[in-house]
């Protein structure tokens, strides 16, 4: 690695640390948008599909959460698995993860080098966390590395491109929609709004979050492509979250949400741009 990106990677690491201990220690962390019961059962459904799909014996099954934070994809499928291995760099984050199962096992460790042979693991997970990272090729790379042939890459919640170049354009009409509104404070503003709220440095925050605040957010085609060059043999990008849906969903009958969405993913790609995330699936 040359020193220019040695010296660029710290820095991420570091305003990631201070950044998530401030919200791991508050408690403002576990109240992010994704622990809401609807997502974290929607996830659940995900990861049973996954390790049900698997070939192997399911007592032998191993998984790695990489930025495994305070457990929230630990405490979803630590019980589908033989082990599940945390790697984050914020100890005061994974101080709230639960190991009493034994089944857990935490590593204090950059994703992109962590301490494990090859071929490991049967699953590789990473949600809410690729926008986090210097360099998210290496830690393609990675995570490729410590799978076994046949593993699977699961990575969810990362920021969507074309839904945030849509917010930017359309952010002088903020105002005829509280969903827009709130995208692009929630989206294009978050330092600011993180500031005002918990008082964090918006350029700490936007330094802890590289992808989403330089480059807007992950391209699915590059993305793909990205993981065909680290080595999988096979990849795709799924949308999800579509704009305002978290807040839509609490204030419409039980059912219409997914309505919505539904009719959004079946004129896919015209609707693209209206998805704030995109939830990747690679395999070795």
């Amino acid at each position: 690695m040359k020193e220019a990106d040695r010296l660029m990677q710290s820095a991420v690491v570091t305003a990631s640390i201070h950044v998530h201990s401030f919200l791991a220690e508050t408690g403002e962390y576990n109240k992010s948008p994704h622990f809401h019961p609807r997502n974290q059962a929607k996830v659940r459904s995900i990861l049973e599909g996954l390790v049900g799909s698997s070939p192997a014996p399911r007592a032998g099954l191993k998984g790695i959460d990489f930025g495994c934070g305070t457990g929230f994809i630990v405490h979803l499928v630590h019980d589908l698995l033989a082990e599940t291995h945390g790697v984050d760099v914020t100890d005061e984050m994974m101080k709230q993860v639960d190991v009493s199962s034994g089944r857990v096992f935490l590593h204090t460790s950059l994703a992109e080098a962590t301490p494990f042979p090859d071929d490991t693991f049967d699953f590789a997970f990473a949600y809410s966390f690729m926008d986090h990272l210097n360099d998210y090729e290496a830690f393609l790379r990675e995570a490729f590395r410590v799978l076994k042939p046949g593993g699977v890459l699961y990575s969810d919640l990362n920021p969507n491109r074309e839904f945030f170049r849509a917010v930017e354009k359309n952010e002088g009409e903020a105002s005829s929609s509280r969903f827009l509104a709130a995208e692009v404070e929630g989206a294009l503003r978050n330092g600011q709004l993180y500031g005002r709220r918990y008082g964090i440095s918006p350029e700490m925050l936007e330094k802890a979050e590289p992808v989403k605040t330089v480059e807007l957010g992950f391209d699915a085609d590059i993305l793909i492509r990205s993981c065909k060059e680290a080595g999988f043999s096979a990849a795709k990008v799924e949308h999800d979250w579509f704009l305002g849906e978290g807040e839509y969903s609490n204030d419409r009958p039980s059912g219409e949400a997914e309505t919505v969405e539904g009719y959004l993913r079946e004129i896919l790609p015209l609707s693209a741009h209206l998805f704030k995330y995109l939830r990747l699936l690679a395999w070795k």
